[in-house]
């Protein structure tokens, strides 16, 4: 009996940890932007732009925000965003995470627009990035 419960409690544990987010580094970061430009046919011209934070409501970023929200865990095309993951990725190393949490959520609308999937993404992705631009900056800094 007593192996029996320490088994359970052991595949209990396994499964919560399974669920929890696990934090993307740079290299994850570099590896996923080269595979969505590639996968999108993300120009050099966009790339350019994308360094300057300048990202073009076109159909080609709008899927290359989405193919790195996707790979990322952050956004599932027919749920939409996963605030808990953003606020943990976006959050590194902040001790209260309640005013972040509250702006991500704040741009993560539940599409009531019925909006494609990728413009979804993007429509978050823009409002965020007017909400919390320098945070963001810093967070790709210290990836690249």
């Amino acid at each position: 009996m007593k192996n029996s419960v320490a088994i359970l409690l052991c595949a209990l544990i396994g499964l919560a940890s399974a669920a929890e987010y696990k934090l993307r580094t740079a290299e994850d970061l570099q590896k996923v932007r080269k595979e969505c430009a590639e996968a999108n046919k993300v120009t050099e011209a966009l790339v350019a732009k994308y360094k300057t934070f300048e990202y073009p409501d076109d159909e080609i970023t709008r899927n290359y925000i989405k193919c790195i929200f996707n790979k990322f865990d952050l956004f599932e095309d027919t749920k939409g965003f996963k605030v808990d993951n953003l606020v943990a990725q976006l959050g590194q190393g902040r001790e209260d995470k309640t005013a972040l949490k509250a702006d991500v959520e704040k741009c993560a609308d539940k599409n009531e627009q019925k909006s494609t999937a990728s413009a979804w993404a993007y429509r978050g992705f823009k409002c965020f990035l007017s909400k919390n631009l320098p945070l963001v900056q810093a967070a790709i800094q210290k990836k690249n």
